[in-house]
């Protein structure tokens, strides 16, 4: 007697893997999903680091004009203007701000000119008018188009006025309990007032451009290299090849979780070409490779179902590309993928954390910035693997419908 072989006698590989390896093979000859797994974020990655590099590190030339020279003026602009440097602005040095000393009467000009990025300057008199009791003004000339260079400038100039009224406070004070002070000796203005810009790094070093646009490129281009797995599940539909896949040992649900399976894998390999190009031409650190790899894995579940969710929307394949598309720019604007690393507003990263390219740019940069690891990025990854569960099984549910319809 001949019996019919069940589900449970197939012979391995079972069908949705194998509907995955000629997926997989399909998508490798096609020239479009080459470009857009690899071609497309590679090359904006290297476009953004090539264009924006340098552009995350201070390099400002601050002028110091005293016009007052006053023992208590000369202290602070002495403090600021290095002694090597001869008060030449053309002296480039290594200091993320440097301050040079200029007369007064050249300050405007040489912020018109570009020579110095800002000025601080003193008027004459300055230093008698505060002695004496007065008031005094200093005055900040900025190039408008400098913003960080005159927040800078201005930072400066009020520290100084404020170490200036907390002594005359002080001498206040002094003199209200009894205690005589000499005005005189405001001349001596104390070491605390000179000012030290550093630029530190936090956590365990920073990310660069083409290390965070490498990330953001390579999110938004998985929206399109995954939604293959939908769009040609649709066309093949009115093609006639889904019906023969099923009409073989394949259940629908294989076919859709092999064809998610393969591009799923090629998304993967399109986002670890991304990390080891900037790492090996720009240098960028991404940080922990186990939590990189781990947070590109989760990272591609969650956009393969937002994926497969909106594409199981579409009934044409016009209407497949265009949901794409859509999800996809509208996602990158609002998690933030064209944004610079630490430039987004307060608005814009509440409204990221909603997303899952947000949640995702967060902990790679947590990683890159802080030294963090698996451990320390574990929220974002369920965030990541939750967005992958509910949408995906909601895709798949709703393309498989559409295979039986």
């Amino acid at each position: 007697m001949t019996r019919t072989p069940s589900r449970a006698d197939r012979a391995w590989p079972p069908s949705w893997l194998l509907v995955a390896r000629t997926e997989l093979r399909r998508r490798l000859r096609n020239r479009s999903a080459i470009v857009t797994a690899f071609v497309g974020p590679v090359a904006l990655a290297a476009v953004f680091g090539v264009l924006l590099s340098g552009t995350s590190s201070i390099d400002v030339t601050i002028a110091v004009a005293d016009d007052d020279a006053s023992a208590l003026t000369s202290d602070f602009t002495g403090s600021l203007v290095d002694a090597d440097t001869g008060g030449d602005p053309d002296d480039h040095r290594d200091d993320p701000v440097t301050f040079v000393a200029i007369d007064a009467a050249d300050a405007v000009q040489a912020v018109d000119d570009g020579e110095v990025d800002a000025a601080i300057v003193i008027p004459a008199g300055f230093g008698a008018s505060i002695t004496s009791g007065g008031g005094g003004e200093l005055s900040v000339i900025r190039d408008p188009a400098g913003r960080i260079s005159g927040a800078i400038a201005e930072a400066v100039a009020r520290e100084f006025t404020i170490a200036l009224s907390s002594r005359r406070l002080a001498a206040a004070t002094a003199v209200s309990l009894g205690t005589a002070v000499d005005p005189a000796s405001l001349d001596t203005f104390v070491d605390s007032t000179t000012t030290a810009i550093v630029e530190e790094e936090p956590g365990g070093g920073t990310i660069d451009a083409a290390g965070f646009y490498g990330v953001g490129m390579s999110i938004m281009f998985l929206f399109f290299t995954v939604s293959f797995a939908a769009r040609s599940i649709v066309a093949e539909r009115h093609n006639g090849v889904v019906p023969r896949m099923l009409a073989s040992s394949a259940a629908p649900w294989e076919v859709a979780t092999g064809k998610v399976v393969a591009v799923s894998a090629l998304g993967l390999a399109g986002f670890t070409t991304v990390w080891g190009v900037t790492s090996l031409l720009f240098g960028s650190s991404w940080g922990s490779p186990v939590a990189v790899v781990a947070l590109m894995v989760c990272t591609v579940l969650a956009v393969a179902g937002v994926a497969t969710f909106v594409c199981g929307l579409a009934r044409t394949e016009p209407q497949a590309d265009g949901y794409t598309s859509m999800v996809a720019f509208a996602l990158a604007l609002l998690g933030g993928n064209f944004v610079g690393p630490g430039q987004a507003p307060a608005a814009l990263r509440r409204v990221a954390s909603f997303t899952p390219n947000g949640q995702a740019i967060d902990a790679f940069s947590r990683v890159a910035v802080d030294g963090a690891g698996i451990v320390d990025v574990l929220p974002q990854m369920a965030a990541l693997l939750a967005f992958a569960v509910l949408l995906g099984s909601m895709g798949l549910a709703r393309v498989t419908r559409v295979m039986t319809s």
